[in-house]
């Protein structure tokens, strides 16, 4: 006999349905199956698999046909459309099922399965469930096991009050009978069901009597799980499965005051001392407080500031008194990331932290002689945390909670944040080389800043964005009269007739704007003029400026040079356009007693007969350049230059990860170079720069040249190794 719908009953048919892509069910009678056996499909025997076997004893059933059965096969690399037939090879004799081709939803399968089961049903749904559960399911397989669970469930008691953790699990307190007291796997159902882990135990409740308790516990799913969506926990209880209703007028708590609901439960909690300690660990989390103050035994921290560097991660510079050695771990929290700081921190001596904590009492056993309080790490994180999310400090104590120091991250970019430190560093200790090392390197490297963008033009006169030629002029924050630079452009009849982008950061911007449209206008220029967001150097206005532009070539100036003579941009352009307006030309650079500031760089070899990219002639009288040819350089600077505009954006403009613009116009400039624009120093033509620093802080120049340097060598040191030199004249 063989049901209309559902479950054949005649032991020589089974109905299949796809759970997902790699499951199929199957259910039929026949005799009793061990809980796995071997399966062959299409009696073919390399199309073997291995099913699970939930089973029952039908009662009043012939011998051979004495038990139903579920069976779960694994459908890996075969196609249930061609099922026809499948060989059981359990214990006893094989039998060989036909394959109904009628199309069922396992819905309706399991209808049927529950009709002939009875009272078994509750076992088989069970089996089922768990077989299913095994491994790690996929949405879609979740999804059905949810479906199973929520036709078995019976409803056990109510979440009452639940709430977030920073760490992302979930909080539930509320009533249950016989509730699971320990770690359990449950599943969550908020939008979609989610499997979790519950830790839990149960507490009195006078209010409930004999029949219920309480019970509290953590929820971590293998996704977060959102406390606001939660509607239920289902969960096996001894019996069968249970659910937990979230109550409608449930109280959601905010993460900062669940430590304080666990707490205020925890006296009368009844569970083993792992689970117990789970909860005190939880009751015991951060709360927005600062209880590294509170600790009865000498351990005080302190944080002088704490930078949050976009893109990059957390800078934090404090100190921590720690006489004996109770601390036995410092991490940084942000949200789910931790970050173990006390282990690559760099360490500095804070004479001060020692003379403010002499006299007291409970510091009597410090170490007057030892000064070494301080400490300056930088914490990468993987994503810029919301300003509102918690940041903070926990310190893991020797036979006691964790204790917390909270944050309250400034955000700053990776120049500010550096102009901020290292004026205070002794460029000759070994802190700010251990800085620079551990520190402040990593935090260049790891940094994915946004680019600096326009947010207002002003354009004077007739500017031609798609004219051949457009000269690009970079200003920085540290110019002090644009005014010489317009001027000396506006003289030039190289210059006069160009279009001009003068590009800069807005803040200066601001404040010379009007001058710079005024003196244009005078000198009747086509210039557009670019305020940005983000400039911190010349690079960064003169990337704004090229984004400016659509021409096909463009001169790149920084606006702390300047011309010495008339034609200087002729002469560029005529070297630039007989070497087929394919490379990157740029002149010589002189200081303002005509020493060399900048002559082509160079490969040079060192005594090992490595390679290593070196300025040549810097500081020498630009007499020793009299009888100099136009060469072929290493790399040219981006700092007086003409190249294709294509080739700068195919480049992908400068790298960010420096903190001055000598290794970020020399790092383009190779970016160039490897991508076929080579780099032309012209040495008859001639122009004026000086150095600017952003800082007059004497250790300032002398470590943020080493820092870069530092980054610039992690980046090319290999590559430069291997270069060819090109320290030839070229006619």
């Amino acid at each position: 006999m063989t049901e209309q719908n559902g479950m054949p009953l005649d032991g020589r048919t089974v109905v299949a349905a796809l759970v997902d892509d790699s499951l199929a069910l199957m259910v039929g009678v026949g005799n009793a199956l061990p809980a796995t056996i071997d399966i062959y499909l299409n009696s073919q025997s390399d199309a073997k698999v291995q099913a699970s076997i939930i089973s029952w004893r039908r009662h009043d059933a012939e011998p051979e046909n004495a038990y139903g059965f579920v069976a779960l096969l694994p459908m890996k690399n075969v196609s249930a459309r061609r099922l026809k037939t499948a060989l059981f090879s359990g214990a006893g004799k094989p039998r060989e099922y036909r394959i109904d081709s009628r199309q069922q939803r396992i819905e309706a399968i399991l209808s049927a399965v529950a009709d002939q089961s009875g009272p078994a049903f509750a076992t088989v749904i069970d089996g089922l469930i768990e077989a299913l559960l095994a491994g790690d399911p996929d949405k879609k397989r979740l999804s059905k096991v949810a479906a199973l669970v929520q036709s078995a469930a019976r409803s056990n008691g109510f979440i009452e009050v639940l709430g977030g953790l920073e760490e992302g699990d979930v909080y539930i307190q509320g009533w249950s009978s016989g509730f699971p007291t320990g770690r359990t796997r449950v599943i969550a159902m908020e939008e979609s069901p989610v499997l979790a882990e519950l830790t839990s135990a149960d507490f009195q409740r006078d209010d409930l009597g004999d029949e219920a308790s309480g019970v509290t516990g953590l929820l971590l799913g293998n996704k977060p799980i959102n406390p606001k969506k939660l509607k239920r926990v289902y969960f096996r209880g001894r019996e069968t499965w249970y659910s937990i209703e979230v109550y409608q007028h449930r109280v959601l708590v905010a993460p900062p005051d669940v430590p304080a609901h666990i707490r205020s439960v925890l006296d009368r909690v009844r569970a083993p001392e792992k689970i117990l300690h789970t909860l005190k660990m939880a009751a015991h989390r951060f709360d927005g407080r600062d209880t590294v103050s509170e600790l009865d035994r000498p351990v005080r921290i302190g944080i002088d500031f704490s930078l949050l560097i976009e893109g990059s991660g957390i800078l934090i510079s404090g100190w921590m008194l720690d006489p004996d050695r109770a601390v036995e771990n410092v991490s940084l929290r942000v949200g789910g990331e931790v970050v173990r700081i006390d282990d690559h921190w760099t360490r500095q001596s804070r004479a001060d932290v020692t003379d403010a904590f002499a006299n007291d009492p409970m510091f009597s056993a410090m170490n007057p002689a030892r000064n070494n309080h301080g400490f300056l790490v930088f914490c990468p994180l993987e994503a810029t945390p919301p300003s509102d999310q918690a940041t903070y400090l926990e310190l893991g104590i020797r036979d006691a909670f964790p204790a917390y120091c909270p944050l309250n991250p400034t955000r700053a970019s990776a120049r500010q944040a550096l102009s901020r430190v290292l004026p205070s560093l002794d460029p000759r200790s070994v802190t700010a080389s251990n800085s620079i090392e551990r520190q402040f390197g990593p935090m260049l490297q790891s940094m994915t800043a946004q680019r600096p963008y326009a947010v207002d033009i002003h354009d004077i006169g007739d500017f031609d964005e798609n004219a051949p030629v457009t000269l690009v002029v970079g200003v920085d924050d540290t110019i002090n009269d644009i005014g010489v630079t317009i001027a000396l452009l506006g003289l030039d009849s190289a210059t006069r007739h160009l279009p001009i982008v003068i590009a800069g950061p807005v803040e200066s911007f601001d404040q010379v704007g009007s001058e710079i449209l005024r003196l244009a206008a005078f000198y009747k220029l086509n210039t557009r003029i670019v305020f940005a967001e983000g400039v911190e150097d010349y690079c960064d206005a003169l990337e704004v400026g090229v984004d400016a532009t659509s021409s096909e070539t463009v001169g790149l100036v920084s606006a702390h040079i300047l011309p010495r003579d008339d034609g200087w941009f002729d002469q560029l352009l005529a070297a630039y356009s007989k070497r087929g307006s394919k490379v990157l030309v740029s002149p010589t650079i002189l200081f303002e007693d005509d020493s060399v500031r900048w002559a082509g760089t160079w490969i040079n070899s060192n005594a090992n007969g490595g390679q290593y990219l070196s300025d040549r002639y810097v500081g020498y009288p630009c007499a020793v350049l009299a009888d100099a040819e136009p060469s072929e350089v290493s790399a040219g600077t981006l700092e007086c230059c003409i190249l294709p505009r294509k080739a700068f954006k195919d480049s992908n403009g400068f790298t960010r990860g420096y903190i001055g613009p000598g290794e970020k116009s020399l790092d383009l400039a190779l970016k160039l170079r490897m991508a076929g624009t080579p780099s032309y120093w012209i040495p008859d033509v001639e122009v004026l720069g000086s150095e600017q620093s952003i800082s007059t802080a004497p250790a300032w120049e002398e470590l943020s040249n080493r820092l870069d340097r530092w980054a610039f060598d992690r980046r090319w040191s290999l590559v430069v190794s291997n270069l060819r030199s090109h320290n030839n004249a070229v006619d």
